[in-house]
């Protein structure tokens, strides 16, 4: 991949993440919890997505785009165990959410998820902002807004 592509890839990530965090914000004040569940977790898989391709690694699925943030950020410390187990634990929630229609959702799910996704995106986009400046400057202030929406919806 070159070096127009990756950054074209790292925007179009970002792109995604703003979506599902707006589409997350819609959810919760429709009290859509099912929804709010699955958009929890693509907002951390879409920010996990955009710090590898960043560091240019590409994950084709979503146990690599785990495995390889665990090798690469994970593992060496950059980033806390934490994070990989909200990363895991959300898309175990994710597929309850998405295939098991007898699965019950409610905002407390949601609420108490939120936290932990807020951090990690937070410090994906710090760690994209120190090792990539210029990628978040189109789409930095529309993500950092809606993460301060969500925050003080907690």
């Amino acid at each position: 991949m070159g070096e127009e592509e990756r950054l074209s890839a790292v925007a179009d990530e970002l792109s995604l993440l703003l979506d599902e965090l707006r589409s997350l914000a819609a959810n919760r004040a429709a009290q859509v919890h099912r929804k709010g569940v699955s958009n929890l977790y693509y907002a951390s898989l879409h920010a996990v997505r955009a710090l590898l391709l960043a560091h240019g690694l590409e994950a084709r699925t979503h146990e690599g785009t785990q495995r390889l943030f665990a090798a690469h950020f994970v593992k060496p410390g950059t980033f806390d165990a934490s994070h990989l187990k909200t990363l895991g634990r959300l898309e175990a929630d994710r597929l309850r959410a998405d295939y098991q229609g007898f699965h019950r959702f409610n905002a407390e799910d949601v609420d108490q998820t939120l936290g932990p996704v807020l951090v990690l995106v937070n410090t994906v986009l710090d760690a994209l902002t120190r090792h990539e400046p210029g990628v978040l400057t189109e789409s930095g202030v529309a993500l950092r807004a809606a993460l301060a929406a969500l925050e003080q919806q907690k």
